[in-house]
């Protein structure tokens, strides 16, 4: 069994109010409210090791513009948006790159499953590719006996399973790096 731990960075619609000069939120498509800006993704063996990494920026087509809440946390550019594919695309070339018919999908948190499935879905994508899956946040809270209700962030989490953080977070392959090792440690201590 093949673990593909995914991350994804997203963008919204918004406007700027003319009178105040504020930031608001913009006219989003009910069936797509977030639009896949970035694609970061890891494949593990069974042993939870890494064995290949995956990244790539996908260009709008929804929200061409760059939210300025997403500009300034992931550092995700323009540019680099400009260099991206279509979405359509990057799901091809991602499917090709996970290439096992084996395998379980994880991410942190139930965000990017449900958004993965929503922008599929609004692009006339299948997602029958998407069979087993794993939301390794709600695997940590049980680990860590947290309250019912009570969640723990991505770098919480690593800070208290003393995990190195040496990259920067909102950046879809470094976060998708490190809910692997977080993985790695939960499946490890189980053992």
């Amino acid at each position: 069994m093949k673990y593909i731990v995914f991350d994804f960075e997203f963008n919204s619609s918004f406007k700027i109010d003319r009178k105040t000069k504020k930031l608001i939120r913009g006219n989003a498509n009910p069936l797509c409210p977030q639009e896949i800006i970035e694609i970061g993704a890891v494949k593990t063996n069974a042993k939870i090791e890494i064995e290949d990494t995956f990244q790539i920026f996908v260009k709008p087509q929804l929200y061409t513009k760059l939210h300025p809440k997403v500009k300034k946390k992931t550092k995700i550019t323009k540019e680099d948006l400009l260099k991206g594919i279509p979405f359509q695309d990057a799901i091809k070339r991602f499917t090709q790159w996970i290439d096992t018919d084996h395998f379980m999908m994880c991410s942190w948190g139930q965000d990017d499953i449900n958004e993965l499935k929503r922008n599929c879905g609004f692009f006339h994508i299948k997602t029958h590719w998407i069979d087993k899956y794993c939301d390794i946040q709600k695997m940590c809270m049980g680990h860590l006996n947290l309250p019912k209700g009570e969640q723990v962030g991505l770098k919480k989490a690593l800070e208290i399973l003393h995990i190195e953080i040496d990259k920067d977070f909102h950046k879809a392959l470094n976060d998708a790096v490190y809910t692997a090792k977080i993985l790695s440690v939960l499946k490890n201590q189980r053992k």
